[in-house]
C-alpha cells in the first residue's frame, strides 16, 4: 500500500458502525459501496453538526482496512499547503474535508482542479466534504466549480433533538452507562444542542457518576453543570 507521510491522523473511533445514521441511511449505504469500488467522485455537503468529518474518516479507514491507500485532508488545518496535493493521484482515495476553507485561494483552487483531473485519469476516487452545495461555492476558478458540480452530490442531514437524545443514550450505553431520556432532554434545553458539547458532557458525566457512585439523574447533572 502506497503511503504519503501526513501529520493528519485518523480518529480510530470514526467508523461506519458507530456513525449515527439518522436520516442518512441512503448516504451511508452509498459510502459503504464506495469503499469497495473505484473511480468514485462524490460531493457531500452539510452543516458543521452533520457528522461530515466522522464520515470522511470512516471512509478512509475502510479503504485502509482493505489494503488500499487513502489520504484524509482537512483543509481547515493551517499546516496543510496546496503542495500536499502533488502526487496524490496515486492514492486509491483522496478525501477532502472542509473544502469551503480554501474558496478564493488561487493556489488551492488550481491544485484541486489538477487533482480532480489526475485522479480521474488514474481511475482513483475523490470524495469531497463541504458546508455548502457545489452550486453555492465561491470558487474563482470556473473550471473547478464545473468539476465539483458534475460530481455525485449528497446532502448530509443534521440531527434533530430527538436524534441527539438517541445518539447520547447510544454512546452512553457503549460506555456501560445508563442515561434516562429525560436527562438528555434536560441538557439539550438547558445547556447545549451542539453534538460536540453533548459528547463532552457525556464524558464528564461518565467520569463523575463513576467517581461519585451515583446514577445519572437530573439532580446529578444540575450539580455537575451548575444548572
Amino acid at each position: 500500500m502506497r503511503q504519503i507521510p501526513l501529520k493528519v491522523q485518523l480518529d480510530d473511533n470514526a467508523t461506519f458502525d458507530n456513525f449515527f445514521i439518522g436520516s442518512n441511511r441512503q448516504l451511508l449505504s452509498r459510502m459503504k459501496s464506495a469503499a469497495q469500488t473505484r473511480n468514485e467522485f462524490i460531493y457531500i455537503w452539510g452543516s458543521i453538526e452533520s457528522g461530515k468529518t466522522h464520515l470522511a474518516q470512516a471512509l478512509c479507514s475502510e479503504f485502509n482496512k482493505a489494503g488500499l491507500s487513502s489520504a484524509y485532508l482537512p483543509l481547515g488545518d493551517s499546516n496543510l499547503t496546496s503542495e500536499i496535493l502533488q502526487g496524490m493521484n496515486f492514492m486509491d482515495l483522496v478525501c477532502i474535508d472542509e473544502l469551503e476553507k480554501v474558496e478564493g485561494n488561487s493556489s488551492w483552487e488550481n491544485a484541486l482542479f489538477d487533482l480532480y483531473n489526475n485522479l480521474k485519469n488514474e481511475n482513483r476516487s475523490l470524495v469531497v466534504f463541504s458546508d455548502k452545495a457545489p452550486a453555492q461555492t465561491q470558487f474563482s476558478l470556473a473550471d473547478l466549480k464545473s468539476r465539483l458540480t458534475a460530481m455525485e452530490v449528497y446532502k448530509l442531514e443534521s440531527m434533530d433533538d430527538e436524534q441527539k437524545v438517541e445518539l447520547f443514550i447510544s454512546r452512553a450505553s457503549h460506555r456501560g452507562l445508563e442515561v434516562p431520556p429525560e436527562v438528555v432532554k434536560f441538557l439539550i434545553t438547558r445547556k447545549s444542542r451542539s453534538v460536540a458539547a453533548l459528547m463532552a458532557m457525556l464524558e464528564q458525566i461518565d467520569h463523575s457518576s463513576m467517581a461519585l457512585q451515583r446514577k445519572v439523574t437530573i439532580p446529578l447533572v444540575k450539580e455537575l453543570f451548575d444548572l
